[in-house]
């Protein structure tokens, strides 16, 4: 019996070396690197950014109920880099005040998270967001002074949306500023309470059975990037004029508020 020759033509949906999925997820092993480094770089230079860039892609890529816990994760060696970084400019008293609102609430909507929709909140942020860009174009919004004892209801409030948005830091760093820290200690200072809401956030996916081994390792290695791209962002960080930055600020403001506000 004749053996047929092997047929060297493309498989229908597949390609001639790759097969369509192989192809597909190295197109997004690519998206997710890209995100999480230029996020985090974003991070480093204005203090948040780095979810607002990476969770649509993460989303994209694995799903909402994966993607928050692999976010969290990744933000936590980005904090402890940002922390080290800035850590001569740490204000402890704002630390102190924005951990006691943050970590009660933050443990308050990781427990929501795991189990509602989060769309409608996405794009109310998003809405927030934009408000608050108009109203520091107001000449009252431009005289508005951040009080110390402001962090404790800002705490409560990021703590919150951290745990059921995973990407409350755009609506914190206007009040860091408005307080009258340096970028430098705005940096340090936001990304330390910001590291401390991570861990009753992670307590909680754990226990919910969010936290398989895949989610660690991804969380792990794109928590390493992450780390490296908040060191490039000190780099670009120094080379931005003090008056420059709060326009940066702004500027990421209302790019975040829209992208929130259209995607949800």
């Amino acid at each position: 019996m004749r053996k047929s020759a092997p047929s060297f033509r493309k498989r229908k949906g597949r390609g001639l070396f790759f097969g369509k999925s192989h192809l597909e997820e190295v197109l997004k092993i690519v998206a997710v690197v890209a995100a999480t480094t230029v996020g985090f770089t974003i991070a480093g230079v204005a203090g948040f950014g780095g979810g607002v860039v990476a969770l649509p892609v993460l989303v994209w890529v694995f799903g909402v109920r994966e993607a928050i816990p692999i976010l969290s994760i990744s933000q936590v060696l980005s904090t402890v880099s940002r922390v080290g970084l800035h850590r001569d400019g740490l204000n402890w008293p704002v630390v102190r005040l924005f951990a006691l609102g943050s970590l009660p609430f933050s443990v308050l909507g990781s427990f929501i998270f795991v189990s509602i929709d989060t769309t409608v909140l996405v794009r109310i942020l998003g809405v927030m967001m934009l408000l608050f860009v108009v109203y520091t174009r107001l000449p009252v919004g431009r005289d508005f002074n951040m009080k110390l004892w402001g962090f404790v209801p800002l705490g409560a409030g990021t703590g919150f949306g951290s745990a059921f948005l995973g990407i409350p830091g755009p609506f914190a760093a206007v009040f860091y500023l408005a307080y009258g820290l340096s970028a430098s200690a705005y940096i340090g200072t936001s990304a330390l309470g910001m590291g401390m809401i991570q861990v009753p956030k992670l307590i909680i996916f754990g226990t919910s059975d969010l936290l398989s081994i895949r989610v660690l390792a991804l969380g792990l290695g794109l928590g390493i990037i992450a780390a490296g791209s908040a060191y490039l962002g000190r780099i670009i960080l120094r080379r931005v004029p003090e008056h420059v930055f709060p326009k940066i600020i702004t500027t990421l403001l209302l790019i975040s508020g829209v992208v929130f506000l259209i995607k949800g």
